[in-house]
């Protein structure tokens, strides 16, 4: 579907409205969802504000993956660029592949408009504090990424995502952290406030990309790009995760690109780039788990690891108070197998650095412990999903263990080899979980 064509009744309908004042913008869109209508504001300030509307490439985004869940088309009451309406056809199909419950969508609009190509490239960075975004600023502000440079407009930081909305003082706190951050480099900041996870937000490791892409669109006009720190480096992409280098660029739209900026190189070789200019280390903000204060708390996974990334190049954490403990580091939980990479990394770079410590000695007992742990949860959704054998139901026994009259013989041979299973699989999860006390 496309310009022109009548939207279906069952459509998901967008529709924006702005407002200019001297010193903000407020746009807000509008969606029909299934559950009703859902209204979703983006609040614009600082030294860099964006033009006024010309198309709704930015909404059309936003709504991408809540279209996809409810599987209904999507029509655009305003005009969206050719660009991205095919960028999304094969975002869609990524995403459909990934996800069993996405479906893929038609989306039409009122008007279907085309952009030029302008090989000034301009952006805006997003940037939250953290190791990523601070990376790819001042990568390209230092010109260091060749043909494909993109000159800073300005730095975007989010109020919504990670700090939620309610805490005034802990966004306070990290604004003014990322404005010292920045100030070296004579980078303006611009904030963006939007309610975006409230109220479209289902599944954040999955949406980060959509919400963050559809504040960087803001800025068209003003910019032609939009600039986003990689998650993972490309030896090591997880997907499906929200920020990826195979669909990022997909969002982009006529005369506004995504980059995805620092994907061949690993997490710690970021921060041993930082290090090299410690007024900007030593202001980075990491900590999402922890009290939401507005900085590291120093305790958290997050923090932790961040600390030991520092020290695998050989310095010390310049955005802490001082480096982890032998226990931090045993106490160190993650949540998904994918991210042991991240502590097998650390390793490697304090090996290639030539950085000894007792403090490894503890990361690799952590590695050890998490794999374990992983496992035993691993093990205990396969416990979850055993069909137990009743001794007088023949309607759920396993039919292998019925006797000659219909019931069932618990002393079967092949019954007792399914128990003997399952106490196997219970004492190796009894097993991990001791690990858990260390």
């Amino acid at each position: 579907m496309g310009a022109g064509t009548p939207p279906l009744n069952d459509a998901l309908r967008i529709s924006v409205r702005e407002q200019r004042n001297t010193d903000s913008v407020l746009r807000i869109a509008s969606f029909t969802l299934a559950a009703g209508p859902v209204s979703v504001f983006y609040k614009i300030t600082g030294e860099v504000l964006p033009p006024p509307l010309e198309v709704l490439d930015f909404a059309l985004v936003a709504a991408i993956h809540v279209a996809m869940r409810e599987g209904r088309p999507v029509h655009v009451e305003g005009p969206v660029t050719g660009a991205l309406l095919r960028s999304l056809e094969e975002y869609q199909e990524i995403w459909a592949l990934w996800r069993r419950t996405y479906r893929r969508v038609q989306i039409s609009a009122d008007q279907v408009v085309s952009s030029t190509v302008i090989d000034d490239r301009h952006g805006v960075f997003a940037i939250s504090g953290g190791v990523d975004g601070a990376f790819a600023l001042l990568k390209h502000h230092s010109g260091l990424a060749g043909p494909r440079n993109v000159r800073p407009a300005c730095a975007m930081f989010v109020h919504g995502f990670d700090i939620p909305l309610h805490e005034q003082a802990a966004f306070g706190r990290a604004r003014d952290g990322i404005v010292e951050m920045v100030a070296p480099l004579g980078v303006p900041v611009t904030i963006v406030e939007t309610n975006w996870r409230e109220a479209l937000g289902r599944d954040w490791a999955m949406d980060c990309q959509v919400a963050l892409t559809a504040c960087l669109h803001q800025f068209r006009g003003a910019a032609n790009v939009g600039v986003c720190g990689a998650a993972d480096d490309y030896a090591h992409i997880t997907v499906p995760l929200g920020s990826n280098p195979v669909t990022n660029h997909l969002l982009s739209g006529g005369g506004f690109d995504i980059m995805t900026e620092g994907g061949a190189l690993t997490r710690t070789d970021r921060v041993r780039a930082l290090c090299d200019h410690p007024q900007i280390a030593a202001k980075l903000r990491v900590c999402w788990e922890g009290p939401k204060t507005g900085r590291n708390c120093g305790r958290c996974e997050k923090c932790i690891r961040t600390k030991l990334n520092f020290m695998a190049v050989g310095s010390a954490p310049l955005c802490f108070d001082g480096p982890p403990t032998f226990l931090d580091i045993l106490r160190i939980k993650l949540h998904e197998p994918s991210q042991v990479q991240f502590l097998r990394e650390i390793v490697a770079a304090a090996k290639a650095n030539d950085v000894r410590g007792a403090w490894l000695v503890a990361l690799r007992l952590a590695m050890v412990k998490n794999k374990l742990v992983l496992r035993s949860m691993a093990l205990e959704r396969r416990i979850r999903k055993v069909r137990y054998v009743p001794r007088t139901m023949p309607r759920t026994a396993d039919p292998r263990d019925a006797t000659p009259h219909g019931g069932v013989s618990p002393t079967s041979a092949a019954a007792k080899t399914r128990i003997a299973e399952r106490g196997g699989l219970n004492r190796r999860v009894t097993a991990a979980r001791r690990v858990t006390d260390l």
